[in-house]
């Protein structure tokens, strides 16, 4: 019974994962609209950032050497071009 019930299940996720990505709703795929908000929002760089940490820590435990890191949000960065600006003109 349990090789059956496991069966169902399996299948039943296939079924799901296909119709994911070949039905479409307002002209693209349910997996394209997930893409397109994942795209959109903050979570994927937070996501990024905090997997390049867990890589960078797990080298430090291995003995390997660590990158630095440096993360500027936009108002560094704004502020840097005027400091930039500012001393290019003089």
């Amino acid at each position: 019974m349990g090789v059956v019930r496991n069966f169902v299940w399996t299948v039943g996720a296939l079924a799901a994962g296909i119709a994911l990505a070949t039905v479409e709703v307002g002209g693209k795929t349910p997996l394209a609209h997930a893409q397109s908000a994942w795209k959109r929002s903050d979570a994927s760089e937070w996501l990024r950032d905090r997997a390049d940490d867990a890589v960078d820590h797990a080298r430090g435990a291995l003995g390997q050497p660590q990158r630095p890191r440096e993360r500027h949000t936009d108002d560094d960065r704004a502020a840097l071009d005027r400091i930039i600006a500012k001393r290019s003109s003089h």
